[in-house]
């Protein structure tokens, strides 16, 4: 205690001998602030500053007293803010985490508090002289305070102030230029306070907060969406000389989030890197580090994802990032490799059965499911699930995932009865917004479908036990009643019970019996009977097992069960029909009632038959209308067809038919059912509606087919967010009815490009159900596979290595390195240009040798005199142009990939080069070529535009496009005039016939 106050008296006397140490932070500061008539005449502490000399008795109070009394308590208040936004946030490990592990909108909701902070933060600064060393401190935590208010205009301007009133300053007063070398002398330009330590300084002040308020300048304009203002200052602040080190990590943690916000995921990995060291706590480091995997496994770099889940592992205090850690960092073995992939299951399946992850077995088990899934391996999937189900005790939302991937599965395998149970346990919470009403809609169809399924499923199984032989029949009868008995914990030979009162004591021939229906001479009470008791617990134990002794446990029990997978196909089950119901539960059970279900009459079977027949109408048109289903509409009708030729429902039957095979496109099968109709229904209201479609609400299908094609020019010119936000709009008025297939490919491909899989992945799934037989489906085909494939070829991508040609070489010659994933261009580089480009470089089958490198545009290679006028030279090599307006480089480059794939499929044997041009901001090129003169181009042009709309392109709307030739020499003009409709007439003048 001497010790610890020998300490504190030093600290005071050095104070005082030292005050060169504790200098004020003057920065220009006065006030001019009106006052209340009462105390006009009466002036703040701040408003005396400069009337008295700043002696060292009064620096010491001064700073004394703002610091305790004003500077902590605000500080503390502002940490405990920050500290309850941390604990009302959570943070799902199975998707990508937040920046920060709190959000403004959860600070925000403290007014009172930040305002309880600005208020301290100007007392202090009103109240005190402005010489105090806690001014610039004060006005830092006030700037923050606006900041966790989300009032970015008034930080923004405190920090603003905060930079202007604290810069350097002559030795007279005056203020120094900021950013110009006058500041710290010599050639630097820095806009930094010269933050000038020795160790004295560091144990008795605070560092100066102006350095601090530019960082929080760059973390106001990120949050304020002012990207290129951000990027200003943190590029000013990276190579300011005078930027002080302490501060570095703070700076690289805003370059981190910058790069965040524009989802440039291995910047911003590099950068959070550099920032760890500015964590508040070792669990905060572990999240960043958690991130920073996360981060490296979206980019593909799966070797540094896993070493920061493994430090995840080492650092995390939060259990449940530990096992997402350890799962994740198992998964980074996903790749080519399939027996890495096996390893990384079983390495998942041996952790749910340690003891150290019991709690977490569901989420072990989900995760090994989501790997079976992704290599097609569904059976074991399924397997994986249904263990995180039943694992899943505490955790309700992960219990709901995995029943929402079962039911997918099961939908997917056109399981409807299991797919409707699944979905029926699943809850709508996890359902992300805007797949919400999708959900219901499946949902409210299956409740149909399972339905007539069900019936379906039972009828079937009654006709195949009606239609054995009687000897086989009546055993399988027996058979069938001793299960069900044995289910209900009846005997086997008792007929006395039906299952509408099970359990309970009956009469025979007044017959005294005991609680379970035992018969017994003796009167004693039951309780007090040793051997009725043992035999009462026998009989409850082989009955219901081992129960606890608590309340409602049958209730629960019943609950629980609910919850378990059952095979639905069991012919075992509910009487041998397959799908029903697991306990016979109408009437007496015995063996008449059981026999008396069957349709051993001709009138049973006829009833049996009418059940079926449009049990399978129903479904079949509840895939129809409620789910769009066609496909499996189609072949749902063709069986009602192929089982029941002729019925009462076959005309509508035909009609539904046609109608789903014209959603389909399927033009020959529309015809055949067209011909059905005639033959056999030529007068029928319904065959007189195929002839002549009469228009229904024309109006209203205009305003459909306009608004649709709106959303289409939206996705195309790149206007996504408007597209998007129509699209849902306009699903909302009209459903699906107005869908194009063209319009969900490119909804697709812009899915694609923003790495929203599932949501391609389910567009392109619909073209595939709904529009099998267009040319759309063939592409969606394509696009799905290099789709499933993307983490592979993006692998390959990132490890391949290229190597430039020298500046010296004469021939362009392919020299990537590793083995090509995939066939395609290789990255070369040619004298000519000096630049990559992209180059399929053919051999010759018979000589081996490398085709000529392509012929560069000269607009792409050097400057040279470009002349001004169009000209006619039909012999030269022309390039054939793909012409776009106004449409996105995303789609720009699906256009060049498929003119690629066209090229190489019907010009295989020549060297035709895709080459991107962009000549103005709307109007694109896609130069293919060269060609040896205009005959020949015009020869490819002819075919490629044929092939446009219906093969090559046929997504991409015919007014965005047009075709024309062009060679090098008026190419040059072309990009100097920028007038194509100019060039197009000059066209249509020399080669009318091709251009009209």
């Amino acid at each position: 205690m001497i010790y610890k106050n020998l300490i504190r008296i030093t600290a005071i006397l050095f104070l005082f001998i030292t005050p060169s140490l504790v200098q004020a932070q003057i920065g220009g500061l006065g006030f001019d602030l009106p006052h209340p008539k009462k105390y006009e005449n009466r002036q703040l502490r701040s408003e005396k500053t400069g009337e008295k000399k700043f002696t060292i008795p009064r620096r010491f109070m001064q700073n004394t007293t703002t610091h305790y009394n004003f500077f902590f308590n605000a500080n503390e208040k502002l940490k405990e803010v920050i500290a309850r936004a941390k604990e009302a946030h959570t943070d799902d490990y199975t998707k990508l985490l937040s920046f920060y592990n709190y959000k403004l909108e959860g600070t925000a909701q403290y007014k009172n508090d930040l305002d309880s902070v600005i208020y301290k933060a100007t007392a202090g600064i009103l109240l005190h002289d402005l010489r105090s060393n806690w001014v610039d401190n004060l006005y830092l935590l006030m700037g923050e305070a606006y900041y966790l208010k989300k009032d970015f205009d008034s930080a923004y301007l405190t920090f603003q102030y905060l930079n202007y009133a604290f810069s350097p300053k002559e030795k007279d007063g005056y203020d120094k230029t900021i950013g110009s070398n006058s500041n710290e002398g010599g050639t630097a330009y820095s806009i930094s306070t010269n933050e000038k330590t020795n160790i004295a300084k560091e144990l008795l002040s605070r560092p100066p907060s102006r350095n601090e308020s530019l960082v929080w300048q760059v973390k106001t304009f990120i949050a304020n969406d002012e990207l290129p203002e951000a990027a200003g200052l943190i590029q000013t602040l990276k190579y300011d000389p005078l930027f002080p080190k302490r501060l570095k990590p703070a700076l690289d943690e805003a370059q981190a989030w910058y790069f965040y916000k524009q989802q440039a995921w291995d910047s911003t990995a590099a950068y959070l890197e550099k920032a760890l060291d500015n964590t508040a706590s070792k669990q905060e480091t572990a999240r960043w580090e958690y991130l920073i995997a996360q981060l490296n496994e979206a980019t593909g770099k799966h070797e540094t994802a896993k070493m920061f889940y493994e430090r995840v592992i080492k650092h995390t205090i939060d259990p449940v990032m530990e096992v997402y850690a350890v799962l994740n960092s198992i998964r980074q073995n996903n790749g080519t490799d399939e027996k890495a992939v096996q390893d990384a299951v079983n390495a998942l399946a041996k952790m749910g059965r340690r003891d150290k992850y019991i709690v977490y077995r569901d989420i072990i088990y989900f995760t090994a499911a989501q790997i079976e899934l992704d290599r097609k391996h569904d059976s074991s999937a399924k397997v994986f699930l249904e263990k995180s189900i039943r694992y899943s005790v505490e955790n309700p939302r992960q219990k709901s995932k995995s029943f929402l991937a079962l039911a997918d599965l099961d939908f997917a395998q056109r399981d409807f009865i299991n797919a409707k149970r699944f979905y029926d346990s699943t809850d709508a919470s996890i359902i992300a917004p805007e797949y919400l009403e999708a959900f219901k809609t499946r949902k409210n169809a299956l409740t149909i479908i399972a339905a007539q399924q069900m019936v379906i499923n039972r009828q079937d199984s009654l006709q195949r036990v009606a239609a054995m032989p009687e000897a086989e029949r009546t055993a399988f009868i027996k058979k069938t009643l001793r299960q069900l008995r044995k289910q209900q914990g009846l005997k086997e030979d008792d007929q006395s019970f039906g299952t509408n009162n099970p359990g309970f004591p009956g009469s025979n021939n007044n017959v005294a019996t005991d609680l379970f229906g035992s018969s017994t001479a003796k009167t004693d009470w039951y309780f007090s009977n040793v051997s009725l008791k043992s035999k009462g617990f026998t009989e409850f134990r082989s009955k219901w097992g081992n129960r606890p002794n608590a309340d409602n446990w049958q209730r629960s029990a019943a609950i629980k069960q609910q919850g378990v997978p059952r095979n639905a196909s069991d012919p075992n089950q509910a009487g041998g029909a397959a799908g029903g119901q697991s306990t016979y539960t109408e009437g007496v059970l015995s063996f008449e009632s059981l026999r008396d279900k069957l349709p051993l009459s001709p009138e049973k079977l006829k009833a049996s038959d009418d059940s079926i027949l449009h049990a399978r109408f129903e479904l079949a048109k509840a895939l129809q209308d409620h789910l769009e289903e066609y496909a499996d509409a189609i072949t749902a009708y063709e069986q009602l067809r192929s089982q029941f030729p002729g019925s009462v429902l076959e005309e509508q039957t035909l009609f539904n038919l046609y109608y789903c095979y014209k959603k389909i496109g399927n033009e020959q099968k529309m015809a055949e059912v067209k011909h059905l109709m005639d033959t056999r229904f030529g007068n029928s209201k319904l065959t007189g509606i195929i002839k002549n479609p009469v228009p229904t609400d024309t109006a209203r299908k205009q305003e459909g087919t306009q608004l649709y094609d709106q959303v289409y020019n939206l996705f195309i010119e790149g206007r996504f967010d408007e597209a998007v936000a129509k699209k849902n709009a306009a699903d909302s008025l009209y459903g699906k009815y107005y869908w194009t297939p063209q319009l969900l490919y490119i909804e697709a491909v812009y899915y694609v490009h923003q790495r929203a899989d599932s949501a391609a992945k389910a567009d392109l799934n619909s073209i595939n159900n709904q529009y099998p037989n267009t040319p759309m489906a063939a592409k969606a085909r394509a696009l799905m596979d290099v789709l499933n494939r993307r983490a592979q070829i993006e692998d390959y991508l990132t490890k391949l290595q290229v190597e430039r040609i020298k500046d010296d070489s004469t021939t362009a010659q392919p020299v990537a390195t590793g083995r090509p994933l995939i066939q395609g261009p290789v990255v070369t580089t040619t004298a000519a240009t000096g630049k990559d480009s992209l180059q399929a470089i053919k051999k010759d089958v018979t000589n081996n040798k490398p085709n000529p490198p392509k012929i560069i545009p000269d607009s792409l290679a050097a400057k040279k005199p470009v002349a001004t006028v169009f000209v006619n030279e039909p012999d030269q090599p022309h390039y054939v142009v793909l012409v776009m307006d106004k449409v996105d480089p995303v789609y720009i480059n699906e256009a060049k990939n498929a003119f690629t794939r066209y090229n190489k499929e019907k010009y295989y044997n020549q060297q035709i080069d895709v080459t991107p041009l962009a000549l103005t901001d709307n109007t694109r090129f896609i130069l293919m070529g060269t060609f040896n003169n205009s005959a020949s181009a015009l020869d490819y042009l002819d075919k490629a535009r044929k092939l446009a709309p219906s093969e090559i392109i046929p997504w991409m709307p015919v007014p965005k496009y047009s075709f024309i030739i062009i060679t090098s020499s008026n190419l040059d003009v072309l990009n100097n005039s920028k007038d194509v409709p100019a060039y197009k007439k000059f066209l249509i003048q020399h080669f009318k016939e091709s251009f009209k």
